[in-house]
């Protein structure tokens, strides 16, 4: 399947909260952590509109948590994040924000989204075609 890369959210200076991206593309798959972060786990908050947001918690009631750690890029494939429209990034957690010590801690998000493969891609996955006519010549046909 092929990756959209959703540039941001940002959490500003002396921020702990992110501004809100649109994912309804598809699902997250990637988060890359920029190097300006200040360590903390990334918790979040997501909307179906872009204009009211919500702590994400699981169906037993944890708070949705991803360890970060500057620079890096995280592979998540957990059941929650086929249910983003829109999200916002929190360092550390809703009960003990971490606020951001450098400023345009800038993330990136990887969405996997539905749509047809590249022709190339399509092409050299086509079965070959049989040559009937060699077999129809050795039975005397």
């Amino acid at each position: 399947m092929p990756l959209s890369i959703v540039d941001g959210p940002t959490i500003q200076l002396n921020e702990s909260l992110s501004d809100g991206v649109d994912c309804s593309a598809g699902t997250i798959v990637r988060i890359t952590v920029p190097q300006e972060f200040t360590p903390s786990n990334l918790t979040f908050q997501v909307s179906s509109d872009g204009n009211l947001y919500n702590d994400l918690f699981d169906s037993r009631g944890g708070e949705i948590t991803v360890a970060a750690k500057p620079n890096t890029g995280i592979i998540v494939s957990e059941a929650w994040t086929k249910s983003i429209n829109f999200i916002k990034f929190r360092s550390g957690s809703r009960d003990h924000p971490v606020k951001q010590t450098r400023d345009n801690c800038k993330f990136a998000i990887a969405v996997e989204t539905e749509g047809s493969a590249p022709a190339t891609a399509s092409a050299s996955r086509q079965q070959p075609q049989r040559d009937t006519g060699h077999k129809d010549r050795e039975a005397g046909r």
